[in-house]
């Protein structure tokens, strides 16, 4: 099989709107006579930059307008790659603020949190790509955002902003998240629809966000928040903002949300 022969099947293909394949597509179209003569047209085809492969035999046909710079953004092709690996999820963390309305919070890697067994992360074609695993996803909660494909899944700001607290080190610490949520409190709304959420929050990380709401001064969101933590019967116990940073007598202890300060949050704002 010449590469010139698989180039004129992807044309076809992109002519139709269908950007993406596996290499079951193609050797089940009979493009192909053998798997070893496809995987050598494949890997010219790369070359060339006229397809990406993001995944094992997951391909990308790359669209006119981002030949030129050589990579295809994972939101163009995250949910047919999950399908195709058979997994729930939801783009989370930075990508998701980003996607909430924090515009000036665009990370260098594209965030997904998945379920099931744990997928490795790695830069795909010039893109991190950031998995996080949690088990069960809750569904309930994510939004479908409209894509050049269809749509993918993206957390709401609510569960976006628990996830930042519950991953701060992924995202770049606790100070990066208080300004991340100073961006997203817009369209946050702890109300009655999002009672269930915190049942997949543990006390702390509901603690942590309560006390960086109070913070940055959306107290009326706080309230909230403690509103519905009081109807999931979550306890509050002293802890330390930064789980992972040492604590003296001598730390303030936040009285509403029992956190003992161990670490100062610096942003433009506070």
């Amino acid at each position: 099989m010449q590469a010139d022969s698989l180039q004129h099947w992807v044309d076809q293909q992109m002519i139709r709107g269908r950007y993406i394949f596996t290499k079951e597509d193609v050797l089940a179209q009979g493009v192909s006579q053998t798997e070893e003569s496809l995987r050598t047209a494949l890997s010219r085809l790369v070359k060339k930059g006229m397809i990406v492969s993001p995944w094992q035999n997951f391909y990308v046909a790359v669209p006119t307008e981002y030949r030129l710079r050589g990579e295809v953004p994972p939101s163009f092709y995250i949910d047919r790659l999950m399908k195709h690996l058979g997994r729930n999820y939801y783009v989370s963390l930075l990508s998701a603020a980003a996607l909430n309305g924090a515009g000036h919070q665009r990370a260098m890697v594209f965030q997904v949190t998945v379920n099931g067994a744990p997928i490795r992360s790695g830069i795909k074609n010039g893109v991190r790509l950031d998995f996080t695993l949690r088990n069960p996803l809750p569904m309930m909660y994510v939004n479908q955002v409209k894509t050049q494909m269809g749509f993918m899944n993206v957390s709401s700001p609510e569960l976006t902003a628990l996830d930042l607290v519950l991953n701060e080190e992924k995202v770049g610490g606790l100070s990066r998240v208080a300004e991340v949520l100073m961006e997203l409190v817009e369209d946050m709304h702890f109300d009655e629809s999002k009672t269930e959420l915190l049942a997949f929050f543990n006390a702390p990380v509901i603690q942590r966000l309560g006390y960086l709401l109070d913070l940055i001064e959306e107290h009326e969101l706080a309230d909230c928040l403690q509103v519905l933590a009081q109807k999931q019967e979550k306890l509050f116990r002293k802890i330390r903002l930064k789980q992972s940073r040492p604590q003296t007598d001598e730390m303030a202890i936040d009285s509403r949300w029992k956190v003992i300060v161990n670490q100062e949050i610096e942003t433009d704002e506070i």
